[in-house]
């Protein structure tokens, strides 16, 4: 089996219980075909970076589960024809990486380590040549 991840942007407008039955759906399509849903998450409202569907505004639910290619048809197929997803991406991810809880999300680099190489390079005077 292998781990995956799917991110869902819904209607804005689309009601709680809604978005209830839309997790539940796809946690149903992956555990009916022996797979085990890892990670379930509400994002909540955020803005879009450009329009979709005449709609600025979108619902973000994010999935990761472990499955095969019949999971993977059964959520493209439910997703494609609901009138309430905006859009939808489902990624392979590396199993361990899911595991262990990082994500997809490079780490970022510390803010003091930042400053350090910066102030490092502002206090040092300029190197003459002779």
């Amino acid at each position: 089996m292998r781990c995956y991840e799917t991110c869902v942007i819904a209607h804005p407008e689309m009601s709680e219980n809604d978005s209830e039955a839309l997790l539940g759906k796809l946690q149903e399509y992956v555990t009916t075909h022996s797979g085990t849903v890892l990670k379930t998450e509400k994002w909540g409202k955020k803005k879009l970076h450009y329009t979709i569907k005449k709609q600025q505004k979108g619902n973000y639910f994010f999935l990761c589960f472990m499955g095969n290619q019949q999971i993977l048809n059964d959520i493209d197929h439910a997703l494609r024809f609901n009138e309430n997803i905006l859009r939808y991406q489902t990624l392979k991810v590396d199993s361990a990486a899911a595991l262990a809880g990082e994500g997809t999300a490079p780490a970022a680099e510390k803010p003091e380590e930042k400053n350090q190489s910066a102030g490092q390079e502002l206090d040092s005077p300029p190197a003459e040549e002779q």
